[in-house]
């Protein structure tokens, strides 16, 4: 499953699509109810892989590692990057979460950011669980 993820503190709009069935989807999910983290853990249960792609923020650590504790793929994007890649200008969450879907879909956001996997936490930059990043100290 692919999963578009735009990023806020106490909400993710996320556009997912499942490549086994062709179901796809739209969903509001709140962090402090807990909504967010059920979601992933079902997915889990369920035995699906995923792939989350996001644009980098500084707000999503706890998302990160519940991530990497599913063993869950997460893609980070340079907003810069994927900015430039919105067609229309106009920004919404639900378009961002779409945008960062279709980048997945058409395997172009790969080359906008860097892959986290479960491998350590990189505390020298950005204290993010990381599988390599693009600090200035070269993990």
């Amino acid at each position: 499953m692919l999963i578009g993820v735009d990023y806020h503190p106490s909400f993710q709009q996320i556009a997912f699509f499942a490549e086994e069935t062709g179901e796809c989807g739209e969903r509001q999910l709140n962090h402090s109810h807990g909504e967010a983290e059920r979601f992933y853990r079902d997915l889990q249960q369920r035995g699906t892989r995923v792939r989350v792609g996001m644009e980098a923020t500084g707000y999503s650590r706890w998302f990160e590692r519940l991530l990497a504790e599913l063993g869950f793929e997460l893609w980070i994007g340079d907003p810069a990057e994927i900015k430039a890649k919105r067609v229309k200008k106009q920004k919404t969450d639900r378009k961002d979460a779409q945008l960062l879907l279709r980048l997945m879909r058409e395997t172009t956001f790969r080359g906008s950011g860097y892959r986290v996997r479960r491998t350590g936490i990189c505390g020298n930059c950005c204290g993010i669980v990381i599988g390599w990043c693009r600090c200035a100290h070269g993990l």
